[in-house]
């Protein structure tokens, strides 16, 4: 735990109570409550028919079911916590409330936040690019046609009602970016925005056009993970953590113009809790959660389509 998260969770403690969690007793997202990871770790599994499937281990600090909170997104996960771990939880609307909050407890909760997201993201990516390495499935095993119910059009978002774009879920309005230090630029139909591997120096949002963000698995070829419109964030990830590029971003369908966002401004208004910076960087969060969901629920497609093993 680093000087600045440790003050993080200090701040957003004050006044609460630890709460030990049992190694024996898993917990599920069934409500908006949002659990801040204060101690320990948990193995997070998203639900399936064949029974939980792993797809990253949270550790403190981490906030554990955002998408509760932010999309409505309950029943998704369940953790299984590990010895010694202990949480603080939070109502749905304080995290909502929090996330905006241009204070210092609000930048404490967006530092968090985004540190959680984009750790979970990268794990739950990273582990359906090796999904299909160790799967030996059922060979007598087919499945079972999907119901209409539960099919969802290629490119849409788990479910489009339930979340905002980041202009209308943060107030932020676009005409400001460039007053916060982002640029405009415009990329031509088809072309590479970001590429997986790639090292990150800026993140973009999404003004005019559509986003394919894709990866490659190795034996299915490329997966679309998301498109994203305007409004929507990508690249961000690499800001938070330093790491490379996960995913693949391309123009789809035609040009595309977005605000580009340097690492130096990016890191200067999550630093330093910049009040001005609140309505972009909990934008942002919801972005990320919402890619999140969908990444989730492509695992457990994944799962099921896999079989019984």
């Amino acid at each position: 735990m680093t000087d600045t998260s440790s003050r993080d969770v200090s701040v957003l403690s004050e006044g609460r109570l630890l709460i030990p969690l049992d190694a024996d007793s898993p917990m599920t997202d069934g409500s908006d409550d949002v659990y801040l990871l204060a101690e320990g770790e948990v193995v997070a599994n998203v639900l399936t028919p064949f029974g939980p499937h792993p797809v990253g281990t949270p550790r403190a600090p981490s906030f554990l079911s955002l998408h509760g909170a932010l999309t409505g997104a309950y029943d998704l996960c369940r953790y299984d916590p590990r010895s010694g771990a202990g949480m603080y939880v939070f109502s749905g609307t304080e995290a909502r409330q929090h996330l905006f909050d241009p204070s210092p407890l609000g930048a404490s909760f967006r530092r968090l936040a985004l540190a959680s997201v984009t750790t979970a993201l990268r794990e739950v990516n990273a582990s359906l690019v090796r999904f299909f390495d160790d799967v030996v499935p059922d060979p007598g095993w087919k499945p079972r046609p999907a119901s209409p119910a539960a099919e969802s059009p290629a490119g849409s978002p788990a479910d489009p009602r339930r979340v905002q774009d980041l202009f209308d879920a943060a107030g932020l309005d676009p005409t400001t970016l460039p007053d916060l230090g982002l640029t405009e630029r415009r990329i031509s139909a088809g072309s590479r925005l970001l590429a997986a591997g790639d090292t990150g120096e800026e993140a973009y949002v999404v003004a005019e056009g559509r986003l394919r963000v894709s990866v490659r698995i190795p034996g299915v070829g490329e997966e679309a993970l998301a498109f994203l419109g305007p409004g929507e964030v990508v690249g961000e990830m690499a800001l938070v953590d330093d790491s490379p590029r996960s995913a693949d971003v391309v123009a789809q369908d035609g040009p595309v113009t977005v605000f580009a966002l340097p690492r130096e401004v990016f890191r200067r208004l999550l630093t330093d809790g910049t009040p001005e910076g609140a309505p972009l960087l909990g934008g942002i969060v919801v972005a990320l959660v919402r890619r999140f969901e969908e990444s989730v629920r492509k695992a457990a497609t994944f799962r099921v389509l896999a079989g019984p093993f």
